[in-house]
């Protein structure tokens, strides 16, 4: 009896000492998947893709100031245009030194930036070469058409830079979650002794997947009135243009422009001008309808596309806008500001103005007129101008 008890005992230990190593074996099995994880995070990317898509999403709009500002040199070559071009210009190259410093922060390998930073170098020829004619611009102003090439020559060089960082996040985001789904079947099989760690892993995975689906908002919102983007509304516009050509259905494109809104900047600076932002696209998008596309396409200018809407019912719509505008209660403090707006207005007529560059070109003549008529107003772009 007493060696049938020694003999239970001892099997008992030796069960004991296996469940002990197998324990060991199966904690050392999750740590290392754990280190693993973090070590592969680390390695695709060092920060957090949220900050740094942000910055790439504020950083497409750079190129579209940068060409807009050239136009209005070309157009009217005054100081105040020079000053928008230079400043345009420091925009993009801080930008530029920032992601730049980040990249070569970051634990990429040369396989992955490589091409990258090489247009980085060919941007930076760029913007030397942009920066001597601004430079000079009003002294030599022959020289501005050539600048204008070089702002098309800048825009497309941003447009690839931000393309392969964004390609490359989405990359990175896909291979960590992808690594974290077969991390999370092994781990699952550890049992009851590893469910710290499962849980662990299970809010790694529900924080990528989070990110993945901020970092696709992001791209098509603009980040400080919440409305769509213009690259957004313009992937929409297209669809809906489209549609439109092959019913024969009327589309209005109306431009929306804060008047004086460089004053409300200058006078009580830039954060206030940002909650100024978010009133206004507050109050168009009350006033637009369900079926409209309300963004905002840049600074103080938004954009309204009106599907299956004729001039007439554009124009009724758009004077909606400019009474809510009015209506508008903006403070500081003590005082009141007034606001208004400058709306350029245009509907497709022909087969060839089913196509949205065609579209705000057009609008952007008449909210030119708007501007030149005295603001406050809606002014119409007339096919009869077509030259």
């Amino acid at each position: 009896m007493a060696a049938s008890t020694a003999n239970y005992a001892l099997v008992f230990s030796r069960r004991r000492l296996l469940i002990g190593i197998g324990f060991l074996i199966l904690s050392t099995v999750a740590v290392i998947a754990i280190k693993f994880y973090d070590s592969y995070a680390r390695q695709q990317m060092d920060a957090d893709y949220i900050a740094f898509s942000s910055e790439i999403v504020r950083a497409q709009h750079d190129g579209d100031s940068l060409r807009q500002s050239t136009l209005n040199l070309l157009d009217h070559p005054e100081a105040l245009h020079q000053r928008q071009i230079l400043q345009a210009l420091w925009v993009i190259n801080s930008r530029q030194v920032t992601i730049e410093q980040y990249l070569l922060r970051s634990s990429l390998t040369e396989e992955d930036l490589g091409h990258i930073m090489v247009e980085f170098s060919h941007l930076d020829t760029l913007l030397r070469k942009a920066q001597n004619i601004a430079d000079n611009a009003l002294e030599q102003p022959e020289q501005v058409p050539s600048l204008l090439d070089l702002t098309e020559d800048i825009d497309n060089s941003l447009a690839y830079i931000y393309s392969e960082l964004h390609a490359l996040m989405i990359r990175g985001a896909t291979e960590q979650q992808h690594i974290m789904s077969v991390m999370t079947k092994i781990i699952m099989a550890l049992g009851t002794l590893v469910l710290v760690v499962i849980f662990g892993l299970l809010v790694a995975i529900e924080k990528i997947l989070g990110q993945q689906n901020e970092l696709e908002h992001l791209s098509i919102t603009d980040e400080l009135t919440g409305l769509e983007n213009r690259r957004a509304a313009m992937n929409r516009a297209k669809h809906i243009l489209t549609l439109a050509r092959r019913s024969d259905e009327p589309v209005s494109l109306a431009i929306i422009d804060i008047d004086h809104f460089k004053r409300i900047n200058d006078q009580y600076g830039h954060p206030f001008g940002d909650k100024v932002l978010k009133q206004v696209a507050l109050q168009l998008k009350q006033s637009a309808r369900d079926s409209d596309i309300l963004a905002r396409i840049g600074g103080e200018e938004f954009c309204l596309l009106m599907p299956n809407t004729d001039s007439r019912g554009a124009n009724e719509l758009c004077e909606r806008l400019l009474r809510g505008s009015r209506s508008m209660i903006i403070t500081h403090r003590e005082d009141t500001i007034p606001l208004t707006v400058s709306i350029g207005l245009t509907t497709t007529h022909h087969q060839d103005d089913y196509d949205f560059d065609t579209l705000y070109a057009q609008a952007d003549e008449a909210l030119y007129r708007a501007k030149a008529g005295g603001r406050d107003q809606v002014e119409s772009y007339m096919p009869s101008t077509r030259g």
